[in-house]
């Protein structure tokens, strides 16, 4: 598989479970972009859309719990964001159900949903990360989720 957008160490919130999951959507998008290298992108993207409907209920749903959990001061700002994103996606699968797919929409896929979860995992997670883990640190869950910085 293609690295088209790469896992890098400024993507790590350090929580394992929140990690693990942003990785595998990036993988998802990583997948994508190689079926439309093979000229396959138009069959992959029903693929994607669907994963990315679970994916923002169960993942959405993981950093919410934490956040309430927890406390996080952030939590309406940060919900509201997954809010919209979700609404994207929601857009995207009506635009897919809707209209002849194009390479197009594959494009618009990947660049629209890829833009918004690095600069959301960059930002928001990251701020989201360090919170959790210090609130884990402090022994206020001891769930396990959290490992140490690098």
């Amino acid at each position: 598989m293609g690295q088209w957008i790469p896992w890098l160490p400024q993507f790590e919130t350090g929580f394992m479970e929140i990690d693990y999951q942003h990785r595998e959507l990036f993988g998802m998008f990583n997948e994508l972009l190689d079926a439309a290298w093979d000229g396959e992108g138009q069959q992959a993207l029903k693929y994607s859309l669907t994963f990315m409907a679970d994916y923002v209920v169960n993942h959405f749903a993981t950093e919410e719990r934490y956040m309430r959990h927890h406390r996080f001061p952030g939590y309406e700002e940060h919900k509201q964001a997954h809010d919209d994103f979700t609404a994207e996606v929601g857009a995207f699968i009506r635009e897919y159900k809707d209209k002849d797919l194009s390479g197009s929409l594959v494009v618009k896929v990947v660049s629209k949903l890829g833009d918004w979860t690095r600069d959301h995992v960059r930002g928001m997670d990251k701020e989201l990360g360090a919170f959790l883990v210090e609130a884990e640190v402090a022994g206020a869950a001891g769930s396990g989720t959290r490992y140490a910085a690098a």
